[in-house]
């Protein structure tokens, strides 16, 4: 059940991102300052962008028993969360190629502020855009019996509880869902009374949350399954098509791939991420690498001319 919700709120926050700013019609005070002018812009547009906004929202309501400020969930509501969130509907709703088309032009509209003149609040907005649609097919992924990969014994509830509290305590739903947010309240000067709710990336981070708590770390029992392979595939298949703009290795989320990725080589049969690599085209070719995109290729030229905002990692929940 922990590891369930900690996973499924990553979506969560992202989701309450979009739905709340789209709301509102004044400016949001979380984009930083002193950004170049098509950076502003582009992050400003986020509140008129209704069409990512109906494709988040699919995802809030199918996650709404992991928000900020929700009941202590249930095994049936955790089941039923995953079956929701999976759904042909939400797919429909929130296609990958609208999120990549997102992509780019926030690495277009912002390519100064992730790559030379960093921002890191801007990468991390960048990041959790980026991490929904492979995290979302990891979420959906199952293993060889048909069950839910996020539900699977990755490591026990012990194990990580270790890693996000630095104790073995047993984690209340109001304790862990204060790991995983921080309030940012005070940032806000809206006349209306909002709440904002930051992800806590060191939480994610730590945890290896977005590759579903698999770490390097693990042994080759529970590293070597078919849901490991299935959540690093989710991540290099997309990876292949959309490159991380500045390059994993400046991610404030997915730089822990990298590591994930050798671990699985070197504990792992020889072929075990055979097809994923391929998918990829090989990982040798830099995609772990800094500066992943250099141009936007052909086939994204039309998408980009039609991508109108971004969700933003500054999220701003009205309750």
């Amino acid at each position: 059940m922990f590891k369930s919700v900690a996973i499924v709120s990553l979506l969560t926050s992202v989701a309450f991102a979009q739905s709340s700013t789209s709301a509102n019609s004044t400016a949001n005070p979380l984009i930083p300052s002193g950004i170049s002018p098509s950076c502003t812009t582009y992050l400003t547009s986020l509140n008129s962008d209704s069409t990512l906004g109906s494709c988040l929202s699919s995802l809030t309501t199918a996650t709404s028993a992991f928000a900020p400020g929700s009941k202590t969930p249930t095994s049936a509501s955790v089941t039923s969360a995953l079956t929701g969130l999976c759904a042909d509907s939400v797919s429909n709703a929130c296609p990958e190629s609208l999120i990549r088309s997102k992509i780019t032009a926030f690495y277009t509209a912002c390519t100064a502020e992730l790559t030379t003149n960093k921002v890191s609040d801007i990468i991390r907005m960048y990041d959790v855009l980026y991490t929904i649609p492979p995290l979302r097919t990891s979420i959906c992924s199952k293993d060889d019996s048909g069950a839910w990969c996020v539900m699977a014994a990755t490591t026990t509830t012990r194990e990580v509880s270790d890693a996000v509290a630095g104790d073995s305590s047993s984690l209340s739903l109001s304790q862990l869902l204060a790991l995983l947010y921080t309030d940012n309240s005070g940032a806000l000067k809206r006349r209306a009374d909002v709440t904002a709710i930051l992800p806590n990336m060191t939480t994610y981070h730590d945890t290896n949350l977005p590759f579903l708590f698999f770490t390097p770390s693990l042994d080759a029992t529970k590293l070597c399954t078919t849901c490991s392979r299935n959540v690093l595939t989710a991540y290099i298949n997309f990876e292949s098509n959309v490159p991380y703009g500045p390059g994993l290795a400046q991610s404030q989320l997915l730089d822990t791939q990298s590591a994930l990725y050798s671990a699985i080589q070197e504990k792992c049969p020889a072929g075990f991420l055979s097809g994923a690599v391929q998918a990829a085209g090989g990982l040798s070719g830099g995609l772990f690498s800094s500066g992943a995109i250099s141009t936007v290729g052909a086939e994204y030229q039309s998408i980009l001319a039609l991508a109108m905002g971004v969700a933003t990692l500054a999220v701003s929940v009205a309750f």
